[in-house]
């Protein structure tokens, strides 16, 4: 249970608070591509504060305040030039450092004024997905999540907009058993009064099994959650999932695909969920356009879509409030990986206010590779089986990494269907319960 005053320090993401100055410090999604496939300019709401998304006609991104500074007047309503956005009211040209470059209806000298400026923060395309910083400079690595990286991937991203605080959004990632219970118990039940075959299948193919232990490692970058169904020889505890904090989970392997699920605060009571999904093909594709689909929470009407996994953990988060009372809660055993969270968010806090980079800012170039899951399998380059091939991204690995023998087995191996693993994490503290 926490206190009112520290659920608050949790929960609240805007300009000057304390997690919000904390979120500032990470690179956040804040569009898929295919939105600005369909328009080139796009309001949006990132950590409490209200921006302008564009791309201009030489095809460069940029993100601004969303007020013209000129009179106030909403960018989300302009036209796109070859070097910027322009205002609707008085078509004032803004480039994407946020300087105002053009002003048709003003004496030249105006446009060098310093005073029209609008705000502007970096973004990046990385897989189909925008990434925004706003935080303070200079700005970090954009963390390079190998499914954002594979270049031999079909890739489709699907987002909710929750209607709640992110920080329950990302609890329930780090919740183990409600998949069990929610997306089990529950599911079973709602399909067996909304009655047909969908039951039958639901319960043969489908059903969660129960868990038998659950565990948490704190390690260098986030949290891994495990959880035993079987035997600890279980992918699921031998490897688990890992949330790089603050709020990013890497899903799956990196031989034939995965996923990385994105919790994005948009302010103190709506949350972005956006989920990227790929598979490789072993073999390099080019995505013209990367699908995205919004996918509802609920339908038109307010009611929650219960006979679909993602409606009903919207309905679990939304039905909390808001923003969850968590001086009213009463936590179980099993809620250890939420109690890890919330330590470690306040460890972090506590870190950026001692003039530190919190956990998982990457900023040496020399160490920006592709980032797996700590244990699992490795990305390597796409999977060609053609001796020559193998034999050139030997050359190029060795030339490279200078590295020779255990390279070339990777690549062999990658060729015939396996790799090698990636790094384990470096544990710094674990906490487990056995549930049966």
């Amino acid at each position: 249970m926490l206190t009112h005053r520290e659920n608050e320090s949790l929960t609240q993401i805007g300009p000057g608070t304390r997690a919000g100055n904390l979120m500032r410090h990470y690179w956040h999604p804040v569009a898929a591509r295919a939105m600005l496939d369909r328009h080139p300019v796009h309001h949006v709401t990132l950590l409490g504060e209200s921006l302008v998304l564009y791309r201009d006609k030489r095809g460069t991104l940029g993100l601004l305040g969303e007020r013209c500074p000129h009179r106030g007047t909403s960018l989300a309503w302009g036209t796109i030039d070859n070097e910027g956005l322009r205002c609707a009211q008085h078509d004032w040209l803004f480039n994407s450092d946020g300087w105002c470059i053009d002003q048709p209806t003003e004496p030249a000298v105006s446009a060098d004024s310093g005073e029209y400026r609008s705000t502007a923060y970096p973004v990046q395309e990385l897989g189909g997905v925008v990434f925004a910083y706003l935080g303070p400079t200079p700005a970090p690595l954009l963390p390079h999540y190998n499914v954002l990286m594979w270049d031999d991937a079909i890739r489709e991203t699907n987002g909710t907009v929750v209607p709640c605080n992110w920080l329950q959004v990302m609890e329930n990632l780090l919740d183990p058993l409600h998949v069990e219970c929610l997306h089990g118990r529950y599911f079973a039940y709602v399909l067996e009064r909304k009655g047909g075959a969908q039951i039958k299948e639901f319960m043969a193919l489908h059903h969660p099994a129960p868990m038998k232990k659950i565990g948490f490692d704190l390690f260098e970058n986030g949290i891994l959650e495990r959880h035993v169904i079987g035997t600890e020889e279980d992918r699921s505890w031998r490897i688990g999932t890992p949330s790089f904090f603050p709020a990013t989970s890497l899903i799956g392997g990196a031989d034939k695909g995965g996923s990385v699920i994105f919790v994005v605060p948009l302010d103190d009571t709506h949350t972005w969920f956006l989920l990227l999904m790929a598979i490789r093909t072993g073999r390099p594709v080019f995505q013209e356009s990367i699908p995205f689909v919004e996918v509802p929470g609920a339908r038109e009407n307010g009611g929650f879509i219960l006979d679909t996994a993602n409606g009903q953990d919207h309905m679990a988060v939304v039905t909390q409030g808001t923003t969850a009372h968590r001086d009213d809660e009463h936590l179980g055993t099993s809620d250890v990986g939420i109690v890890l969270y919330r330590q470690l968010l306040n460890e972090q806090m506590e870190r950026m206010e001692g003039g530190q980079d919190p956990m998982n800012v990457r900023r040496d170039p020399t160490d920006h590779g592709i980032i797996d899951v700590p244990g699992g399998e490795q990305s390597l380059e796409p999977v060609d089986t053609r001796p020559w091939s193998r034999q050139r991204r030997r050359w190029a690995a060795r030339h490279a990494e200078g590295q020779h023998g255990s390279r070339d087995r990777e690549i062999d191996a990658q060729a015939q269907g396996t790799a090698s693993p990636a790094p384990p994490p470096v544990v710094r503290e674990h906490r487990e319960v056995t549930l049966r």
